[in-house]
């Protein structure tokens, strides 16, 4: 017979496996490189916008919570301060304002996958980020950032909080990247 401790070793073992799921990767585009200052670095101010489809979506709240949260987490890695606001306005102080526009997508979180599994369908994000200077209100770049995951990898796909954290990485990244002005 086989040591208990050692099943249920394995048991927390599978669990732990099956619910982290895989990572998200991003397809992200856009021709023009980047050219921000150094100082405008600093201050990143954030607003997200989407189409009727999207504003109509009831997770539309829960997108853009899951997003500000990656982005936050993601500016401070780096050094960065972020805040979110309603508008973008120009004529402040330096600074790059990103402007996320969902187009598309479907939110899913790891207890549908879980309950439901391929059943639950696939969870995608369309969209793209507008890069502009605060003080001059002049745009930077655009990019385009899309995900998404396949229900045929059951619970290790990444659902939507993974995805939204992969292209909130990828915009820092974008920033952090960019050639100096």
């Amino acid at each position: 017979m086989k040591n208990p401790k050692y099943l249920l070793s394995l048991s927390c073992f599978l669990a732990v496996s099956l619910l982290s799921g895989c990572a998200a990767s991003v397809k992200s585009g856009g021709g023009e490189t980047l050219a921000i200052q150094e100082s405008a670095k600093q201050n990143l101010v954030v607003n997200f916008k989407g189409n009727s489809k999207v504003q109509q979506n009831e997770d539309w709240p829960l997108l853009q919570r899951d997003w500000n949260e990656a982005l936050q987490a993601e500016a401070a890695r780096a050094g960065y301060s972020l805040t979110e606001v309603q508008t973008l306005s120009s004529g402040t102080k330096d600074g790059v304002g990103i402007t996320i526009n969902v187009s598309n997508f479907r939110y899913l979180t790891p207890g549908a996958r879980v309950a439901a599994g391929i059943m639950v369908g696939n969870a995608w994000v369309n969209s793209s980020a507008d890069f502009s200077d605060l003080k001059s209100g002049s745009l930077i770049g655009t990019r385009t950032y899309d995900t998404s995951s396949s229900a045929w990898e059951g619970v290790m796909s990444a659902m939507t909080k993974k995805q939204v954290q992969a292209i909130a990485q990828q915009i820092i990244s974008d920033i952090k990247s960019a050639k100096t002005k």
